[in-house]
């Protein structure tokens, strides 16, 4: 079974921060494709069609401004890391500045701060998931993120082949990602990471001349 795996990376991100808190090593390094193996081998009936991750889709976008320098080298470190493994196609898309005015907490002084948002991630994951679906590329699918903008793509996939849903965070799935085991063709599965899936699924200090960053 070719099993297709589209991975919201700050979700995931985020995710690892929440379950592994923020300044614990050893978890940032991750190996998305011993994850998706690790999962896909969890289920029973997967496993014994002979289930293994066929495509991995790791989609996210580059952190920007200055006061994030040293954070966006070591991310272009990750997934130049990822990348160089052979297994892992990485989607980028963008982060976006706009301008907010507020309210200072002294002196009631109105001033405009500038504000990050991420854009595109969400859309290239359904993108891709809809693609390798409709072009033959995939049996089964894996959707680790918990957007509730994901609700009509992963709905339409459960109705083509079974779609695994995946909670980075560890909490209870979106409302809007929750279905029903036997929805469309069936098979269907949902889980939440635990820090185990983080810190158990770690890259090698150095994959194809990229090093892991100290403090990692």
């Amino acid at each position: 079974m070719r099993v297709g795996v589209y991975i919201d990376g700050l979700n995931l991100y985020y995710g690892g921060q929440h379950l592994c808190g923020g300044y614990e090593r050893g978890w940032r390094w991750h190996d998305v494709s011993a994850l998706a193996n690790r999962l896909i081998s969890r289920n029973p009936r997967w496993a014994a069609q002979e289930a293994a991750a066929h495509r991995i889709v790791y989609c996210t976008a580059i952190f920007v401004g200055e006061e994030n320098f040293s954070t966006r080298h070591q991310q272009e470190t990750y997934l130049a890391a990822l990348r160089a493994t052979g297994r892992i196609v990485v989607e980028e898309g963008t982060f976006v500045a706009r301008h907010v005015s507020g309210q200072t907490t002294t002196g009631g002084v109105r001033m405009t701060i500038k504000v990050y948002e991420e854009k595109g991630s969400d859309v290239n994951v359904a993108s891709h998931l809809l693609i390798d679906l409709h072009t033959d590329q995939i049996d089964a699918a894996v959707l680790i993120a918990n957007d509730s903008d994901l609700r009509l793509p992963a709905q339409h996939a459960r109705e083509h082949l079974p779609l695994g849903t995946v909670n980075p965070r560890g909490t209870p799935t979106a409302q809007a990602l929750r279905g029903r085991p036997n929805d469309g063709t069936g098979g269907h599965w949902w889980y939440s990471l635990t820090s185990d899936d983080f810190f158990a699924c770690q890259l090698p200090k150095i994959v194809g001349g990229h090093r892991w960053p100290p403090g990692w």
